[in-house]
């Protein structure tokens, strides 16, 4: 799941904020969602995002930050790998940003434990890092950063 918190400005922020999100997502034609207007345990307004897709079907090995495994075989899906996460962001903070909106942005990817941050407040992410080793049996393990205050923009 993708939540948008708006935490200033209410309902009339939300939906602008909304609004122009989704005319967004059909101008740049690249990914499809589904956006619901919501209200939070702590009475805050959301937006929730689910669930995200490409447009168009692409060869999808998993959802990896490094380069794809050699000899594996790429079926076409529309699930997002990890440059294209990187780029949805992108959409959701330039939104935020064009209309100065204090929001907190998080996913909850299986790939980590935890809210995995998009922005805090008015300060976008910019820094994605993941960091690679290899377990007993020489498999590849990732260990994603959730957001560490210093991958925020100033």
């Amino acid at each position: 799941m993708y939540t948008i918190i708006i935490n200033e400005g209410g309902y009339k922020k939300r939906d602008q904020v909304l609004e122009y999100l989704e005319a967004r997502l059909i101008k740049e034609g690249k990914f499809r969602a589904t956006l619901e207007r919501g209200i939070d345990m702590k009475s805050r307004y959301t937006i929730l995002i689910r669930p995200v897709r490409l447009v168009k079907a692409k060869p999808y090995c998993g959802q990896h930050a490094f380069e794809c495994p050699v000899g594996t075989k790429k079926k076409n899906a529309t699930y997002l790998e990890f440059n294209d996460w990187i780029k949805f962001h992108g959409l959701v903070n330039r939104v935020l940003n064009k209309f100065r909106t204090n929001a907190d942005v998080f996913s909850t990817p299986l790939e980590t434990r935890g809210k995995f941050w998009i922005r805090k407040g008015h300060k976008a992410r910019v820094k994605w890092d993941v960091e690679q080793s290899f377990d007993q049996y020489g498999r590849r393990v990732q260990h994603w950063n959730n957001g560490t205050i210093d991958q925020f923009d100033a």
